[in-house]
């Protein structure tokens, strides 16, 4: 929560070489009579330079050759100051930046590139310092940008190559240098062809090894005379091992198990123990006669590479042939999830330790999907910490992708980024070709929910680089473009989407058809309504669920809503109703509903219709239509529209149909127009409609304006005489999250009016807490909250666990409490009022969640705070006792912060949710 002063002595230590330069620079003597400065100045930075980036200074990309030093690094020579001075004195910062970045002193050439103008060959150079600090994302984006105004910068083109080598994409950097040598540089046109043919090469390589080990195993199935692929299990013990149970489990007779014996003892050979000899054994040693029809059903299976049918479980479910049920139930996957216990506990007997990871990974998979997920990460993280302390196997990778996934449904996506970058890795170092592929496509899913496309686009071109597994023209295309419709590209969206329909198998799917929906607005072309038709005849004839049929009207609805006006708008007011009726948690239906919404909301800014666009964000959050002091904000991609109703009732609107970048790249202070702030001048406070993405954003109106975001019907009132406070502090988080332990709170010196009920230490679990919060008037929490401060992923506040491993309080679990004393909630928790960053359907946060269990008002930070936040909570709460409304005291308190110590900037993130009164 607060950030170590020693962070500011680093500040000041790596500026003190450009504070010396400056005093220098001002006592050196003017330039001498050749200007500029020495060619032997550059001669000795390129000579000593130990870098792998290009630089755009002319004298600093002059080629050369990188050789080892033969041993340690031995560090640069100072750079001569003198030298410096004479860049510096004709204006050359980006000559200053490169020598910097010669010797490798990033920091120092990061100062200098961040003082000149945005440039191309600023931004090659400044994604050349991202990626020397590991930061590829940024590097990327950056690089990125460069080549979309210039495809042949060379400099951006070879960083570019070194970023996608840096992040394991390995074909597309191969293809990258092949472009850098295309251009026929002196020297740098030959090292980027041998780069890309040692890349290509040895991933193809990679491929051709673990396909011909597979395939040398599973030919066991087909062919009884084919030899053991002994040397391919010297050379791939992973894949041969993971292919050869599928072999024995296949085996119809005895001979045929026993033919397997000899691979069997290599493998134990190469890695250990006597644990597949002596399953060969006991499958020899079975009754054939009973078993032989089963295995060869089992072969059958594994032939049409089909999940085994409900049927063909419960007959092995009901044998006593162990190993054939648990295999077939591993292969099945996402169904049979009430049979796991089973197959773990016979999987157990087993007594081989290779299993042990996929059976881990079956029990968290169950967890989840029973909601407690807080198991399912206790058991990861402990089987993960086994793989780490023995040997490396498929099943650990397979653990970390499932880690990765969890993550990624509780949006926590950058612990699932980790985990599954992580996975990535060790794929590639166990040379396990298929989970390479697999992280490639989640982290695909990964880096596009976090706004991160350029990483998104390069980690789906990989995989089509690569040949992928499935359809290898349909998928990559379809992904590239909703990616490409998320960014803000719309051309190469609609390029992307023609691709994907030329498509030989071409299921247009639900994804598929709500970017065409929204392409064929923003990039008609002749078709378009026959095409959407086939889309919808598809998703209607694959017997979809309810959520998916809404959805389906949903993206008719919003295809015709330009076109057929009156129909568009009846079919999203069907969507709305339809979806209602659905459970909550249909995610497909609740994303519809909100997309309805928020469609029929930017039309109506479309049409001018702004007192519309008040009522339609009113039914949304399910309050009452503000009759004053009101600002409506709303963004649906590129569409806009903001309304503020002033202290008289006026309506005046904004709208803009024409946004080019998206919603998490956009400054949210700009959004509101300066008219529309005006107009809410003259109101004591404003009340905010919103919903996700915009809702939570603090910036919308100045620090200096009392307002809060509404939702949710008239709060219950309050009993004037009565009340009880509860406090949640010295919470024990568990290990494996490993967070600092946190101040004891301390209460205020003020007496206390009402009753207060302290819960600390081991007692503040979820179950007491929440038991708690029941018949409170106000709840205080101070606890650590879960979230980047560089992302906005959705929060959760950590509580001590219960017996149980559970520890979170999360917004899904506040929603569905009771909270019958319509308190005033306070998260003094780093974050805890963050949104996730990839949620336009909801606003699932801990503030929204409280607001819907019948809180009165929440407030919560939106950023990481300091140790002090709780006075600052504190005075809010007094002023609000002595009658002030929430959004006034929020105000008043910020202020008087703000005014104390510019250092408070952090109260300006500091949101409030109030129920209407």
């Amino acid at each position: 929560m607060l950030k170590p002063a020693y962070d500011k002595v680093l500040v000041l230590a790596l500026a003190t070489p450009v504070l010396v330069l400056t005093v220098l620079l001002a006592r050196s003597p003017s330039r001498g009579e050749g200007g500029g400065v020495s060619p032997q100045f550059w001669a000795e930075r390129r000579a000593a330079a130990r870098i792998e980036a290009r630089l755009t200074h002319p004298e600093a990309d002059k080629y050369r050759p990188r050789v080892s030093s033969g041993g340690c690094p031995v560090p640069p020579e100072p750079i001569p100051l003198r030298e410096l001075a004479r860049l510096e004195e004709a204006g050359d910062w980006g000559g200053i930046a490169a020598a910097y970045a010669l010797q490798g002193e990033w920091n120092q050439a990061a100062s200098f590139l961040e003082r000149m103008p945005a440039s191309p060959n600023r931004d090659s150079d400044l994604a050349a310092v991202h990626l020397a600090r590991g930061a590829h994302e940024q590097a990327l984006r950056l690089l990125d940008g460069v080549l979309d105004s210039n495809q042949k910068h060379a400099q951006a083109l070879w960083n570019r190559a070194l970023v996608l080598q840096e992040m394991g994409l390995t074909m597309k950097a191969a293809e990258t240098y092949e472009k850098v040598a295309g251009l026929n540089e002196q020297g740098w046109g030959r090292e980027a062809h041998a780069h890309a043919l040692a890349l290509r090469e040895e991933t193809l390589e990679r491929a051709r090894k673990w396909k011909g080990a597979r395939d040398a195993t599973l030919a066991l199935l087909t062919n009884a005379q084919a030899p053991l692929p002994l040397e391919e299990a010297r050379q791939q013990p992973g894949v041969v091992r993971q292919n050869f149970y599928e072999v024995v489990r296949a085996a119809d007779s005895k001979e045929r198990a026993l033919a397997l014996l000899p691979l069997a003892q290599e493998l134990d050979r190469l890695q250990g123990g006597s644990a597949l000899g002596d399953y060969v054994r006991r499958v020899a040693a079975r009754d054939f006669v009973r078993r032989g029809p089963l295995a060869k059903g089992y072969a059958e299976l594994l032939r049409a590479q089909a999940p085994a049918p409900d049927s063909m479980l419960e007959t092995l479910r009901t044998s006593s042939e162990d190993d054939l049920f648990v295999g077939a139930l591993l292969r099945t996957r996402g169904a049979a999830l009430g049979l796991v216990q089973d197959a773990v506990e016979r999987g157990k007997r087993q007594q081989d330790p290779w299993f042990n990871p996929y059976l881990e990974r079956e029990q968290a998979r169950k967890e989840t999907a029973d909601g407690e997920w807080w198991k399912a990460e206790q058991r990861l993280f402990t089987a993960l910490q086994r793989c780490r302390e023995g040997a490396f196997s498929a099943g650990c990778v397979e653990l970390e992708l499932r880690l990765g996934i969890l993550y990624a449904e509780l949006r926590r996506l950058t612990e699932a980024e980790q985990h599954a970058r992580t996975a990535w890795t060790w794929a590639r170092q166990l040379r396990e070709w298929e989970l390479e592929l697999t992280s490639l496509e989640i982290l695909t899913h990964i880096s596009r929910d976090r706004s991160d496309f350029s990483s998104a686009r390069a980690y789906v071109e990989e995989w089509s680089a690569r040949g992928g597994r499935k359809n290898t023209c349909y998928w990559p295309q379809s992904h590239l473009a909703h990616i490409y419709y998320q960014d803000m590209r719309p051309e190469e969206a609609r390029r992307a989407l023609d691709a994907a329909a030329a498509c030989p198998v071409a299921p247009l799917d639900l994804v598929y058809g709500a970017t065409f929906a929204e392409m064929a607005r923003a990039r008609p072309a002749p078709g378009d309504a026959e095409q959407l038709r086939r889309v919808l005849s598809i998703a209607r004839s694959s017997n979809p669920m309810p959520g998916d049929a809404v959805y389906a009207r949903y993206i008719e609805g919003r295809f015709a809503l330009d076109r057929e006006h009156e129909q568009g708008q009846a079919l999203l007011k069907k969507v709305i109703e339809d979806a209602e009726k659905l459970e909550h948690g249909d995610t497909l239906a609740r994303e519809s509903w909100t997309l309805s919404y928020s469609s029929l909301v930017t039309d109506a800014g479309r049409q001018g219709d702004y007192a519309k666009v008040l009522e339609l964000m009113a039914a949304q959050l399910g309050t009452s239509v503000p009759a004053r002091c009101a600002l409506a904000v709303s963004v649906h991609h590129e569409r806009g529209v903001v309304v503020a109703r002033g202290p008289k009732g006026e309506v005046v609107g904004h709208y803009d149909g024409s946004r080019d970048a998206p919603f998490s790249r956009s400054p949210t202070s700009k959004l509101v127009p300066e008219n529309l702030r005006q107009a809410l001048r003259g109101c004591e406070r404003v009340e905010v409609l919103a919903w996700a993405p915009v809702f939570g954003r603090t910036d919308l109106l100045p620090p200096d304006m009392a307002w809060s975001f509404r939702m949710g019907k008239t709060a219950q009132p309050r009993n004037a005489s009565g009340g009880r406070r509860l406090v949640v502090s010295s919470v024990e988080a568990p290990s494996l999250l490993q967070l600092p332990r946190l101040p004891a709170w301390t209460p205020s010196s003020e007496p206390e009016s009402t009753p207060l009920e302290l819960l600390s230490g081991s007692e503040a679990t979820p179950s007491r807490v929440l038991s708690s919060m029941s018949d409170a008037t106000e709840i205080e929490i101070h606890a650590h909250g879960i979230s980047d401060p560089a992302l906005a992923d959705s929060s959760l506040v950590v509580l001590s666990p219960e017996g149980n491993g559970r520890y979170a309080l999360t917004a899904d679990v506040v929603r569905k409490q009771k909270l019958a004393g319509a308190p005033l909630v306070y998260l003094a928790a780093c974050s805890a009022g963050r949104l996730a960053s990839s949620t336009t359907h909801e606003p699932f946060s801990l503030p929204a969640a409280f607001i819907d269990a019948g809180a009165r008002a929440v407030l919560a930070s939106t950023v990481d705070i300091p140790d002090a936040a709780g006075r600052f909570f504190d005075g809010v709460r007094q002023r609000i006792r002595t009658g002030a409304p929430p959004a006034v005291a929020l105000r008043d308190e910020r202020q008087k912060w703000l005014a104390r110590d510019s250092r408070n900037s952090w109260t300006q993130y500091v949101l409030l949710v109030e129920r209407s009164e």
